[in-house]
């Protein structure tokens, strides 16, 4: 069914920038470079600091990649539900409160990388709550 592969489409655009993200991550707990600052003495003093509300953290950069990672996991886990869905239990889509559940967390996404991030992430975040809102409003009322 073309709305389930619509779907699917846009979940896989979350499962690449998920999966992207998550490399990254890893690499820069081997040698930082990608989410590093810009100034990188700050980078030193990051690995220096602890954070406030826990002092039994290491330092503020591996905390900083702990959230990174998280974050990550948490946009796979995403993706791979609406996947799972459109593909495979597509039944689960037919009610109503799912498929609003399954587009608000894309739109929140959308709107966190609005905020905080960069035009990459915005725009196939986007494109991919787009995609996934399109195939469910054809398919699963």
């Amino acid at each position: 069914m073309l709305s389930q592969w619509i779907t699917a489409t846009g979940a896989l655009l979350f499962l690449i920038l998920g999966a992207l993200h998550f490399r990254l991550t890893v690499a820069d707990m081997k040698a930082p470079k990608h989410f590093v600052p810009e100034k990188r003495e700050l980078l030193e003093e990051m690995k220096a600091t602890r954070i406030a509300m826990r002092k039994d953290v290491k330092n503020f950069w591996l905390s900083y990649l702990g959230f990174h990672l998280s974050h990550s996991i948490g946009v796979i886990f995403y993706a791979l539900a609406v996947l799972y869905c459109a593909l495979a239990r597509p039944d689960i889509l037919y009610d109503m409160h799912v498929r609003l559940a399954l587009v608000v967390v894309g739109a929140a996404y959308v709107l966190i990388a609005r905020t905080f991030w960069f035009v990459i992430p915005l725009a196939v975040s986007g494109l991919g709550v787009s995609l996934i809102a399109v195939g469910m409003a054809l398919g699963y009322s």
